[in-house]
């Protein structure tokens, strides 16, 4: 009787799986398709902001519907967003909504490869692969459920949210090639060669190898945004083979070879981080709105945090942070030191930095990034703004002593006022489009760039000449200025 039960249980079990596939399986209509990207791109914009230039949103779209006419879905209303961030990333969302970075629009250099992009991410919404991935998800999600019904044991797979990961990561391999697929179609039949696909996956595939290989010398997980040389290995020609089944669409594509016509409309487009507080040229950080600068040691880095800026060491081993604190207005140096911020000080003086008076020590034991170290501490006293800057430096090993004291003081005794010239240098970085001249070489580029590491690396890809190419004489190319 046991048995039988059991049984029934199973072939129970099998007819309702059998029952979740085909109902995950079933089409979402178009209407509730639509609905659902409307809602998720209020999202996308307020987490990534919109870029505002009329002139290059415009430029993107019209790339962006001459490509999205010769597609499968050719009367489905598509919406092109350029985001006002660095990453180097483009995705869909349902419905028609395609996304491209600046960062990821930095990386190209002819508007074939822009078309390439956007072929790619208008395939992913004509295939529904973000619908047919959120089914897949449910299904292993009801598959895990039944498998805990009829086992006992408990379930082993949870259904996270739909777009988060893959906006940032990518699809499985067999999606992204479907969208290789798909979309080099759809930009030959709009009059672009499929190469310019190959090329721009080159170009991601580049840019992936030197973050993987910083982020190896920095000690950190490395931010591949869409993974290209996961879905696209060097040993794998499927994907190149895929793409160049589509040269036999390709019609008129004069049309739209003009490579100096697309890299004229980056000129001037920002460049770096948004959110970042404040502007690095070369090893000087600015902060225009307080009014200060200070120069920081080489292949350091910065990262905005909550309550200020943080400058790490290449391994990650020392940090650096600058904050801001309202200053009082009857307490001693010493005492807003102790008592005001908290400190237990082991030694210190008072002292003048910056024409501002200052107070330089040594904390005991006080609260750093990788937890109670000691910590070299200063704070510069603004008078006049009634703000106390405050300066700690401490390392990942110390014990007592301060491994990198040396260039924690340095950094410090750096501290000064933003002069006039000083607000010159500190203006946005942005892209400049100039012409190579005979004798213009990428060395003596990256030797003049504001960029503060990995200059020549970076130049080198975002011109599609990583990783040892020089440009032609009177060739189009991107600096940073």
């Amino acid at each position: 009787m046991k048995h039988c039960n059991m049984k029934m249980l199973h072939n129970g079990a099998l007819a309702i799986i059998w029952l979740l596939y085909a109902g995950l399986c079933f089409a979402m209509s178009e209407e509730k398709e639509i609905e659902l990207g409307a809602a998720e791109h209020q999202k996308i914009i307020a987490q990534y902001g919109v870029y505002r230039n009329k002139e290059l949103t415009d430029y993107v779209t019209q790339v962006g519907q001459r490509v999205a006419k010769e597609s499968s879905r050719p009367d489905l209303e598509y919406h092109f967003t350029v985001l006002d961030d660095d990453m180097i990333n483009a995705f869909a969302l349902p419905g028609g909504y395609i996304y491209v970075t600046r960062g990821i629009l930095t990386h190209l250099n002819s508007e074939a490869e822009l078309a390439a992009v956007l072929g790619h991410e208008i395939a992913h919404v004509t295939e529904k692969h973000a619908i047919r991935n959120q089914n897949r998800g449910k299904l292993l999600g009801a598959l895990s459920t039944v498998a805990a019904v009829v086992t006992g044991a408990p379930g082993v797979y949870e259904l996270g949210n739909i777009f988060g990961g893959v906006l940032l990561t990518g699809y499985s391999r067999e999606f992204e090639l479907e969208a290789d697929q798909v979309g080099a179609r759809y930009m030959a039949k709009a009059g672009y060669t499929p190469d310019a696909m190959l090329n721009t996956i080159e170009i991601l595939k580049n840019k992936d190898r030197i973050e993987i290989e910083q982020a190896r010398l920095e000690d950190r997980k490395p931010n591949v945004y869409h993974g290209f040389l996961s879905t696209h290995p060097d040993n794998d020609t499927r994907y190149r083979q895929v793409i160049k089944e589509s040269q036999s669409l390709l019609t008129d594509q004069q049309q739209f070879l003009g490579v100096d016509e697309f890299m004229e409309r980056l000129n001037g487009m920002a460049y770096g981080s948004s959110r970042q507080a404040g502007i690095v040229r070369g090893n000087t950080f600015y902060h225009p709105r307080l009014g200060i600068k200070m120069n920081f040691p080489d292949n350091w880095r910065l990262e905005t945090v909550p309550r200020g800026i943080l400058m790490m060491s290449q391994k990650s081993d020392a940090a650096f942070a600058i904050s801001t604190s309202r200053m009082p207005s009857r307490l001693e140096a010493r005492q807003f030191i102790t008592e005001g911020l908290g400190y237990e000080l082991r030694e210190g003086r008072e002292m003048t930095i910056a024409g501002m008076p200052a107070f330089i020590g040594i904390a005991e034991r006080a609260q750093s990034p990788y937890g109670p170290r000691p910590v070299r501490l200063a704070v510069v006293f603004d008078t006049r703004k009634r703000i106390a800057f405050v300066l700690t430096g401490a390392g990942q090993y110390d014990l007592r002593n301060i491994a990198n004291d040396r260039e924690f003081i340095a950094t410090i005794f750096s501290f000064d006022l933003m002069d006039r010239e000083d607000f010159r240098d500190a203006r946005e970085p942005r892209l400049q489009i100039v012409r190579a001249e005979q004798g213009t070489t990428m060395e003596l580029l990256a030797a003049e760039s504001p960029i503060t590491n990995y200059a020549l690396d970076k130049l080198r890809v975002i011109n599609g000449l990583y990783p040892t190419g020089q440009p032609e004489p009177g060739q189009l190319i991107k600096i940073v200025d």
